[in-house]
């Protein structure tokens, strides 16, 4: 598991997995095996390469962690006593993680809360097995100054790779007239940015993506961010930005990673969504837009919803990462509005606008989704695609031959007034029949968008979603995941489940539990 969602077409299904089933899924089958201490919150989803020869410790398979309190940490991602991580690498090679009150200009009587305290390690990083690396974005602060940093490390060590010229600092102009611009110019601001969508790698190319952490504070003062680098020499090789011609246009994804065609024979197209912004002309707010790669990145076709200005308005942006469907030729975006959105990657023509989440308790605030969907063709080759939006139940939809259509929901849905939905993954042994399990992360209570919830793993019988087979409160003491970590994913890899969590604020009499990386598989004796 190399890179956020398995595959750079970003599908969020490990097709691969030979151990798990929907039948030693269960209560007494399955549950909690460890845990594994860090030292701040998880937003970036862990990362796993198996077959690493660690120095003085042999071969492991390894489940790599960052969080934002600038850390890194490389664990033994298998072997339950193996509390200590095998390195880690921390603020003394990152910088300091930046005080969340310094990212943004609001009102004193205003509190910043999608940060319970600093701003570090964000972004999901990357792995490129071939040459033994992991690619890191962080966010630090060396005196006054605000900087992002792309670092490389060697993945069995932690030694940070100098001789490609790590870390490298991330800075950047475009030639506009837009909002900030001087003289024709506008600069890449690090204070105000977020880096907050998973890196790319594909063709020996690095992809960054950054927006703002706020819309609106104070003047919209902000535009979306897109640069590569070369992965051998941590070079920048091109930027775009998204409203060089006027205002905001961020990249966020929810987390999620820019998506890339995976194919032999042809250069990897770039897929990038984008959120509340400008539009027209060099202006792709509110679009998914297809890049050209590597040194030549720049926009190549877009697609904008006609109702842009409405969804502009009304903070109903396009809010998911792409999903490509790598045997078809087309690409999914979904919005804060509930919709999904099914662009033919060829054109990127419209072929479907559908809802795919609903308000379920009633009321007039929308399904937001911000978990992307994930997909899984069945044992008669049916596409099947996964979306839980915010207040709603989990949706599955299948591919008619010319769109998507319902087919079916599950019986529990999303607490009531809480964000952000379900965070999806999907496991299976290809299409075999009892293989295939969508996980889903969820708040168990409360709205996790601006304060620490409790979570909630599922786990639910991908061929009919009405069959939940496990959750993590089924048998709490034992099981439970603690705190719901924003926006990350369930990673499932060789028989095990691995959970990101946020740390439980203290309370009186209480301390809380710490952030923790929580793995389940089937239990030992059975």
């Amino acid at each position: 598991m190399l890179t956020h969602r398995y595959n750079s077409w970003r599908t969020g299904a490990n097709l691969s997995e030979s151990v798990l089933t929907t039948r030693n899924v269960a209560g007494q089958h399955f549950g909690k095996l460890f845990e594994r201490e860090v030292d701040g919150d998880i937003y970036a989803q862990p990362l796993i390469k198996t077959g690493i020869v660690v120095p003085g410790v042999g071969m492991r398979n390894v489940v790599y962690v960052a969080t934002v309190n600038n850390s890194l940490y490389a664990f033994d991602a298998e072997t339950c006593g193996a509390d200590k991580p095998l390195w880690r690498v921390g603020k003394e090679v990152f910088g300091e993680p930046v005080p969340k009150r310094e990212v943004v200009d609001l009102a004193p009587n205003l509190e910043y809360l999608n940060f319970d305290a600093k701003v570090g390690i964000v972004a999901t990083p990357v792995i490129d097995a071939d040459s033994g690396t992991i690619y890191v974005a962080a966010y630090s602060k060396n005196g006054n100054e605000h900087r992002f940093r792309l670092h490389a490390f060697d993945l069995a060590s932690g030694r940070e790779k100098k001789e490609l010229n790590s870390p490298m600092v991330i800075e950047a102009s475009y030639l506009g007239n837009g909002v900030g611009s001087v003289d024709g110019k506008i600069r890449f601001d690090p204070r105000k940015m977020l880096n907050r969508p998973a890196l790319l790698l594909s063709e020996g190319t690095l992809y960054l993506a950054f927006t703002a952490h706020m819309d609106g504070e104070p003047k919209f003062d902000y535009h979306g961010w897109i640069m590569a680098y070369d992965a051998k020499t941590l070079k920048q090789l091109a930027v775009v930005n998204t409203t060089p011609d006027g205002i905001q246009g961020g990249v966020w994804q929810s987390g999620g990673g820019l998506a890339a065609e995976d194919r032999e024979g042809t250069y990897p197209l770039i897929y990038a969504v984008v959120a509340n912004g400008s539009v027209g002309g060099r202006n792709y707010g509110e679009s998914l837009m297809q890049l050209y790669p590597g040194g030549l990145m720049s926009s190549k076709q877009v697609f904008t919803p006609n109702n842009h200005e409405y969804l502009n308005d009304r903070d109903l942006d396009l809010s998911t990462a792409p999903l490509l469907i790598p045997d078809m030729p087309l690409a999914i975006a979904c919005s804060k509005e509930g919709k999904c959105y099914v662009v033919d990657r060829s054109d990127m023509r419209l072929v479907q606008e559908f809802a795919a989440g609903v308000n379920s308790y009633g009321g007039e605030r929308p399904a937001n989704i911000h978990g992307a969907p994930v997909i899984w063709r069945d044992n008669k080759g049916t596409l099947r695609l996964y979306v839980w939006g915010e207040e709603d139940y989990l949706r599955a939809f299948q591919y008619s031959g010319q769109q998507f259509v319902p087919a079916g929901k599950s019986k529990v849905r999303a607490p009531e007034k809480s964000m952000p939905g379900g965070m999806l993954s999907i496991s299976s042994n290809g299409s075999t029949e009892g293989s295939a399990i969508v996980w889903a992360s969820v708040p168990l209570t409360g709205d996790a968008n601006v304060a620490t919830v409790e979570g909630i793993l599922r786990a639910f019988d991908a061929a009919d979603i009405e069959k939940e087979v496990w959750n993590s409160s089924q048998n709490g003491p034992r099981d439970s995941v603690g705190m719901f970590a924003k926006f990350c994913p369930p990673v499932v890899a060789n028989g095990r489940v691995y959970m990101a969590t946020f740390a439980e604020p203290a309370k009186a009499g209480h301390a809380g539990r710490p952030n923790e990386l929580v793995v389940y598989g089937v239990l030992p004796g059975n």
